[in-house]
């Protein structure tokens, strides 16, 4: 990792394309595509200096909202397949968990020129220091199973994905070296 270049990067969370608090579903194509049409060209829209990118990381320096503020940065961990979140801003009872990871498939679009961070339904979250952690969502993962969005296979992989990353974390810590080498970039560009 050498340095930050600007990039884009746009969260697909798969399931909800139809809108975010209406379930999860089995989106026809055309759905899906005018959903991440929309996310790209809005993303297009945000400050340049929001997004940047390091080899087989990109960082993202969010807006500020309900559950992020000034030091909030969202990491996108390519090879690891997570969407990591420093600084989230949970309400109770969830206010002590610091770091929100969300097991991902993260690739570049070339039809929309931008990275895309596929959410995949497990999420972990940590406490600041990376020592306590818990699993959520395994309930969105069932049921999209059960409806039919993901196969068996699928979610045998996200399961699989989800453990190897509770092992890692207990195997080499947290927060990962990457996501430290990219809090040093960060701080030598101003942010």
């Amino acid at each position: 990792m050498s340095g930050l270049e600007k990039t884009l990067v746009i969260w697909w969370r798969f399931g909800k394309e139809h809108g975010e608090d209406d379930g999860l579903r089995v989106n026809p194509e055309a759905v899906i595509a005018h959903h991440l049409d929309a996310k790209a060209a809005r993303s297009r829209a945000l400050p340049a200096g929001q997004w940047r990118g390091a080899g087989n990381v990109i960082v993202e320096r969010p807006p500020l909202s309900s559950h992020y503020g000034l030091e909030t940065r969202i990491y996108y961990l390519v090879e690891r397949g997570l969407t990591v979140i420093e600084g989230i801003q949970l309400p109770p009872p969830r206010e002590q968990w610091y770091w929100y990871l969300h097991v991902a498939d993260i690739f570049y679009d070339q039809q929309r020129l931008c990275w895309v961070s596929q959410d995949l339904f497990c999420d972990i979250v940590l406490d600041p220091a990376g020592q306590r952690y818990h699993l959520m969502d395994l309930g969105d993962l069932g049921e999209a199973l059960t409806i039919g969005l993901i196969d068996q296979p699928w979610a045998v992989n996200i399961l699989k994905r989800t453990d190897q990353t509770l092992q890692a974390i207990n195997e080499e810590g947290f927060p990962f070296p990457e996501i430290e080498q990219a809090r040093l970039l960060c701080r030598q560009v101003g942010w």
